[in-house]
């Protein structure tokens, strides 16, 4: 059973709430009101694992994994890594764990520095944060560079040489220079060419495989994250609403936002195209929250139960969690 595994992350009731500005009425007694972009999310992730993680945009995917990352400073909740509490930790004591949690960013454009070279890059890894001794250095570049499907021939070029698959390459291969034992691939093929988006796709596969990588695979691509991932977790409006191994999620999903997410996806063959699975309506604001079930204004089965009251995310099936008063199955 999933309970036996070893858990590398787990993440426990967690809020990132942003302030927003009141102008002058908040000093008249106004309550203040707050961007709720991760609002009470619980999951784990086990050793080993590819965990999915989707929904639609600004739902809060990037800000929960820049929040479990400590990018940002958590609002409450509690993350564990590797069954330390990192959550508040300070700087200095963070700084220590930062080589253990390393991200891959969706842009390969902007997230290397134009002005240091392949090299550079990511011998800088390696001698700040002491992985080998200096003399080693050139044979730990040449063995990232080689596993990420380059060479030391790129050694001495500039990110502007490079294409954006290249340079997401790049990106993978400072990703792994610390030997992380948990990795965020913030969508690390959106920005590609559809051609190329393939290629760093089972280069991650493969590489996950044969390091034994843990990673936190957000994407808008429900065809990607159906080829890669074990788990699927969905969130809408900041929380997380439905959570289960991926052909299960694909196959029999229980909530009704996922339904519409899983069936709405792009098909390949242009006559299983159709849009009887359109989501209606715009999400509601992250700041001003619906009472009840967050989806409740978008959804076809709503209920007076649903407008009333906040669904739990409790247990449909094995190791499959839905946060919904009816689920589908």
């Amino acid at each position: 059973m999933a309970e036996t595994r070893d858990i590398l992350l787990e993440v426990s009731h967690l809020c990132k709430w942003f302030p927003q500005k009141g102008g002058f009425l908040e000093g008249l007694g106004k309550e203040k009101k707050y961007l709720k972009a991760v609002n009470d999310v619980s999951f784990r992730i086990y050793r080993g694992e590819n965990l999915g993680l989707v929904g639609e945009s600004g739902c809060g995917k990037s800000t929960l994994a820049r929040t479990i990352l400590r990018l940002y400073e958590p609002t409450s909740g509690s993350i564990q890594l590797q069954g330390v509490d990192i959550s508040h930790m300070k700087e200095k004591a963070l700084r220590r764990l930062r080589p253990q949690m390393q991200m891959i960013f969706q842009d390969p454009y902007s997230s290397l520095n134009p002005r240091m070279s392949v090299y550079d890059t990511i011998a800088e890894m390696l001698r700040v944060h002491k992985m080998v001794p200096a003399d080693q250095i050139p044979a730990r570049v040449e063995e990232l560079l080689t596993m990420s499907g380059l060479g030391m021939d790129v050694a001495q070029r500039f990110p502007g040489e490079f294409s954006g698959g290249q340079r997401q390459r790049i990106g993978i291969a400072r990703a792994l220079a610390l030997s992380p034992a948990f990795i965020v691939a913030d969508e690390p093929v959106s920005a590609l060419d559809v051609s190329i988006q393939a290629q760093i796709i089972n280069l991650l596969s493969q590489l996950q495989q044969e390091l034994d990588l843990t990673i936190l695979f957000i994407s808008h691509d429900l065809q990607v994250v159906h080829h890669i991932t074990h788990r699927v977790m969905v969130m809408y409006l900041g929380s997380n609403v439905e959570m289960g191994p991926t052909e299960e999620i694909f196959e029999h999903p229980a909530h009704p936002y996922t339904q519409v997410l899983t069936k709405a996806a792009p098909k390949l063959d242009p006559r299983d195209r159709n849009r009887e699975y359109a989501i209606e309506g715009e999400p509601p604001s992250p700041v001003n929250v619906p009472s009840g079930c967050k989806f409740h204004p978008r959804c076809p089965y709503c209920t007076e139960e649903c407008r009333r009251k906040d669904p739990p995310l409790r247990e449909v099936g094995m190791g499959h969690l839905c946060a919904c008063h009816h689920p589908l199955l």
